[in-house]
């Protein structure tokens, strides 16, 4: 299925819900449709609140996780070939690619905290 088709086929069904919002709030009086608004609207946000806490945590910079990156060439004095991390406060480094270093240049295929970026 394609990105537009599938964006459309939200969109009518984001359409087609508030219309039978609507439709519902209009037949429930004032009085009722305030309190089901208010109702829906704690829940969401309290639904919102706790997506983003359950998916959120662990995504901070000191928690990054580095896997299955390419190969890093090195050529001539002072170059640095990097395959992993380098400086900041570490992370998680796993099956990191190939690092090389030829004529007087450096290679990282881990942690390398000398706080030097390329």
């Amino acid at each position: 299925m394609g990105r537009v088709l599938r964006v459309t086929i939200a969109s009518l069904f984001l359409v087609s819900g508030v219309v039978g919002c609507v439709v519902l709030l209009s037949g429930q009086g004032l009085d009722r449709a305030e309190k089901w608004t208010s109702l829906v609207g704690v829940f969401l946000s309290a639904s919102i609140g706790l997506i983003g806490l359950v998916t959120g945590t662990g995504r901070a910079e000191p928690g990054r996780v580095l896997s299955r990156t390419g190969k890093a060439t090195a050529v001539g004095p002072g170059s640095l070939a990097n395959s992993g991390l380098i400086g900041g406060a570490g992370g998680s480094v796993r099956n990191t690619g190939d690092a090389e270093a030829r004529g007087g240049g450096t290679a990282n295929t881990g942690d390398d905290r000398r706080g030097r970026r390329p």
